[in-house]
């Protein structure tokens, strides 16, 4: 066998979007069997390309895997695969039990794309052939550009007033666009973004419990709890339902693969149906928060008919920067009665005691047993959700997000008169901001940016191309009598480090480390969130 590669077969491998050899390759190896996953990498992700003649490592591996499955030296036990990452060049999936074996690489347009071929057939023959990648399947990535207002006819429609966004919604529009910012390589991998991964139920959680303000923060400065930088090796292990229908605060969640098609909402309504029971429909209407990858609804359910909210878009290419509609209105309706009607005439708590005593016990409980609080009842809920319980102390003083013209809420009650909300992503703008020509009353408002925006369904490697370049926005917030910015931390902070001749000026340089003063917990697990205050600009 030849020990390299002839010209016609490196332009193949250029075409495929393989690296030089010379140049070094990075990656890493899934592998499902008996249904369970498991990984294999170096620590700096060095990996042999899978078209090496000279030591056909990779093919002795996928034979060694199929030959020996059942010695895993060396791997990994994980919830599921890991996706294609930037800082990587493929990813190896080993699917014993589909009898498949996958390579997932960038494809021309810098998009997650994959080539898979049959696990049999590669484990009968003597090296790979690159013919079998001539044309790659660029799997599940044909995502179809469809508008966000398609609606299923059957149902009435009905829309739901939002009302002003509060303080606690700003910083849930940031977290949201964090999140969506730090773990962007497994939302922009479509084998791992889907309704069959269990990747789309732990974001899932994660969206609600964000909207439903349902987390942890903790104070705890000692970074050797925090896991930054989030890299390819990072997982998102926080608990999540196994489950497509759960409640969670009162709401029916259902899982579907998609939004759009009339029977996706007839089929997440017959869910419903069979789940609660026809006793429970005769007494309650219940309110189903039906999300699938791309978007979500809302469904008001009866005994006698079921109203449908217009699709929303819950993930788009830009939730790195910006909050979609589907999390704004997701957030609004999780911490508000603006859907719900008020249940404080279905209090059952026997214990009755004046709201600025449930206010000042919120204020000094721990975050873990203030969320646990708020459920105790609904007086308590109310409370917790008309101040950011969990960041004791910090009050925000910019509204970018929610109210992106310029981030002014001063006088609630003027933006209620003298302001006007964009129908399509929720966010506010002040009239005076806007300027006369530039909005009518006589017709549905649409702001210029999402005019501008054709389509918001997310393509693969979507988020990643629009996350922007530079440094992250921070939220201007007032803390310990400051006005500071609340600023995502990517990586730990490190002591500044000064050359060795100038050692001695140490005390008077005033290069600050970037501390992290808060970190998002769900259920006590790191969801990738990280803060710290820096000085205001």
């Amino acid at each position: 066998m030849d020990d390299y590669l002839d010209e016609s077969e490196d332009d193949l491998l250029a075409e495929l979007g393989f690296p030089d050899k010379e140049i070094g390759c990075r990656g890493l190896w899934n592998l499902h069997l008996n249904g369970k996953w498991y990984r294999c990498y170096r620590p700096e992700g060095q990996i042999t390309p899978p078209h090496d003649e000279l030591t056909l490592s990779t093919l002795r591996t996928i034979k060694h895997l199929c030959d020996k499955s059942n010695n895993l030296e060396g791997w990994e036990a994980v919830p599921f695969s890991s996706p294609i990452h930037r800082d990587l060049n493929y990813i190896y999936t080993v699917d014993i039990d589909a009898d498949t074996f996958t390579i997932s690489l960038w494809n021309e347009l810098s998009a997650p794309s994959a080539v898979q071929m049959n696990l049999t057939k590669i484990h009968e023959i003597s090296r790979i052939n690159l013919d079998m990648m001539r044309k790659p399947q660029y799997m599940l990535s044909d995502y179809t550009c469809v508008s966000n207002k398609a609606q299923a006819k059957q149902f009435e429609t009905f829309e739901i007033d939002f009302g002003i966004p509060t303080p606690m919604n700003e910083l849930q529009e940031r977290f949201f666009t964090d999140l969506a910012f730090v773990w962007r390589f497994y939302l922009d991998d479509p084998s791992t973004w889907r309704y069959d991964s269990p990747v789309f139920r732990v974001f899932c959680v994660a969206f609600l419990r964000l909207a439903a303000w349902d987390f942890e923060v903790s104070f705890d400065c000692n970074v050797c709890n925090v896991e930054l930088p989030i890299s390819f090796a990072s997982i998102p292990l926080w608990s999540y339902p196994d489950a497509d229908v759960y409640w969670f605060h009162g709401y029916l969640v259902i899982l579907q693969d998609d939004l759009e098609p009339t029977a996706m909402i007839n089929g997440a309504v017959s869910t419903a149906k069979s789940y609660v029971g026809d006793s429970r429909l005769s007494h309650d209407d219940v309110c189903l928060i039906v999300i699938s990858p791309r978007h979500l609804v809302f469904v008001e359910l009866s005994r006698e008919v079921a109203l449908a909210s217009r699709g929303l878009v819950l993930l788009s290419n830009y939730s790195g920067t910006e909050c979609s509609p589907g999390f704004r209105a997701l957030a609004r309706v999780l911490t508000s009665n603006c859907w719900r009607k008020p249940r404080a005439h279905r209090e059952k708590w026997p214990v009755h005691m004046p709201l600025e005593v449930v206010q000042m016990i919120l204020h000094e409980l721990e975050p873990r047993d203030a969320v646990a609080f708020s459920q105790a009842s609904f007086a308590a809920e109310e409370c917790y959700y008309a101040s950011e319980s969990q960041l004791k102390n910090v009050d925000v003083q910019s509204f970018e997000s929610s109210i992106p013209c310029c981030g002014e809420r001063t006088g609630v009650t003027g933006l209620q008169t003298r302001g006007i909300r964009c129908s399509e992503c929720y966010a506010w703008q002040h009239l005076e901001c806007l300027g006369p020509k530039n909005y009518s009353f006589d017709y549905r408002y649409v702001c210029m940016d999402c005019e501008d925006k054709a389509c918001m369904v997310p393509k693969p490697g979507g988020i990643h191309g629009n996350r922007g370049f530079g440094k992250r926005e921070g939220c201007e917030v007032r803390a310990e009598g400051l006005v500071q910015s609340l600023e995502l931390r990517l990586r730990k902070p490190s002591p500044p480090q000064l050359p060795p001749e100038l050692q001695f000026l140490g005390k008077l340089v005033s290069n600050v480390p970037s501390h992290i003063q808060y970190t998002i917990l769900f259920n006590n697990s790191f969801s990738g969130l990280a803060y710290g205050l820096d000085d205001s600009c």
